[in-house]
């Protein structure tokens, strides 16, 4: 599933480890919005996702 797909969320987005995002899924920059995830889980509120 890709990120573009995820509606009305704050998300926390993890690459290699580092927070590369921290925001809503609605303002998600472009070049996000493709990435498929290798993992998504819900952390409080938030939900985190790592490629």
């Amino acid at each position: 599933m890709k990120l573009k797909e995820l509606r009305l969320l704050n998300i926390k987005i993890i690459q290699n480890g580092e927070i590369i995002y921290n925001g809503t899924t609605e303002e998600l920059p472009e070049e996000l919005k493709e990435l498929e995830y290798k993992k998504i889980y819900f952390e409080g509120v938030n939900v985190i996702a790592e490629f």
